[in-house]
């Protein structure tokens, strides 16, 4: 008895962020859509406390969102507005870039990760029904080169196109031959969940240190995730901390600014970059941390996911699923040096701060207070971040 395949024009295997997006995206074009999921995020509830995993989404990422019918769903549900970034070693030498200096309103939203996932959800539940069918199961099997896959749940597919959305893990890219370069960086972000007594203002900042930085990022309803960068061992002790021990360490090891508050939960996770080789192989393409993961230090992780999304749909509006090494070609050069600058551009500033080398130590804080009066350049760098 021969394979029955149901056809489609794309395939995506993971439903986050990124994936989400993605179908949404192929959706608007008039494209019939498989997606892959095995963890569907449980629904919102007002109720619900905020989760640790927040992102900042920059101009770009708001405007795709919107484009993409999801960003009033974001806002329906629960954000945060920033209108300020600061950053410093040392307090004298802070540089803070200000919404203000360049006429906008704000400089981005911060929101839960799996609030931006549900929004676009939503969006293709109410938007693309027709046209966009979610498989909640894994993909047993892949074939990058005939475009056919095997799901766990016994079902069969087959695609013109593969799109791994499927993380830094990613099964696509494994099942293409794909390599990769990449580094671990020995330490780990620590998440903590606060909730502040005061009033929080819309700023989020940053104190390097020389066992790295130190962050807060600010949520709705007073609270804030704070991200502290230490070794693997360290972070062992801040995860095995009660809330109370957890408290007065991070009191003692904060700056004084952050006022009083409340811990109320934690996690961590570990640092790694990583660069695919390629991002397409045969009828496989990359999107998001499947192709690249990056230093969180500026927080640009699920912005670029979101670039490399409005890359590729230009490059299928413009050349179109038939000839996909044209189109593939087309995205993989618009993204993937744009994506390796960022990256190093990451790696470069946390080696320079994270180390208490006394003549570099100066100079990286003379460089911040330079940068504070840098004027026109200072915007120029701000707007980029933006995506503006």
């Amino acid at each position: 008895m021969s394979t029955q395949y149901q056809q489609f024009d794309i395939c995506i295997i993971g439903a986050g962020m990124v994936g989400a997006a993605c179908a949404c995206a192929f959706a608007q074009l008039g494209l019939r859509v498989a997606v892959v999921e095995s963890y569907l995020p449980a629904p919102f509830e007002a109720s619900q406390s905020p989760d640790l995993r927040v992102s900042a989404l920059n101009r770009h990422s708001i405007n795709l969102l919107t484009d993409l019918n999801a960003y009033d769903a974001i806002e329906v549900m629960r954000y945060r507005v920033y209108d300020t970034l600061s950053v410093w070693e040392d307090e004298l030498a802070k540089t803070t870039f200000s919404a203000h200096d360049i006429n906008e309103k704000q400089l981005g939203i911060f929101a839960e990760n799996r609030i931006i996932q549900l929004a676009l959800l939503q969006s293709i539940k109410q938007h693309h029904n027709d046209s966009v069918v979610v498989f909640n199961t894994k993909a047993k099997q892949i074939d990058t080169a005939s475009g056919t896959l095997e799901l766990a749940n016994c079902e069969y597919i087959q695609a013109k196109l593969i799109v791994g959305a499927d993380g830094a893990n990613s099964q696509v890219r494994l099942s293409a031959g794909i390599g990769q370069t990449g580094w671990d960086y020995r330490q780990r972000a620590n998440l903590i969940l606060i909730r502040l007594h005061e009033e929080i203002a819309d700023e989020t900042w940053q104190q390097f240190t020389p066992t790295g930085p130190l962050a807060l990022l600010p949520m709705h309803d007073n609270y804030a995730s704070l991200v502290w960068y230490a070794s693997a061992e360290k972070s062992a002790l801040i995860q095995a901390m009660d809330n109370d021990d957890l408290q007065k360490a991070v009191i003692k090891k904060f700056p004084a600014r952050l006022g009083n508050f409340e811990v109320c939960d934690k996690a961590g996770f570990g640092l790694r970059r990583m660069h695919a080789n390629q991002y397409w192989q045969n009828k496989a393409v990359l999107v998001g941390d499947a192709a690249h993961t990056i230093n969180p230090l500026a927080g640009q992780g699920v912005n670029l996911g979101f670039k490399d999304v409005s890359a590729l749909i230009n490059a299928i509006k413009e050349h179109g699923l038939d000839d996909l090494s044209t189109t593939l070609a087309v995205y993989q050069k618009q993204r993937k040096l744009q994506n390796l600058l960022m990256m190093s551009t990451m790696d470069a500033l946390y080696a320079s701060f994270s180390n208490d080398i006394q003549g570099i130590k100066l100079l990286r804080n003379f460089a911040l207070g330079m940068a504070q009066r840098a004027g026109p350049l200072k915007n120029m760098a701000l707007k980029y971040a933006m995506g503006i």
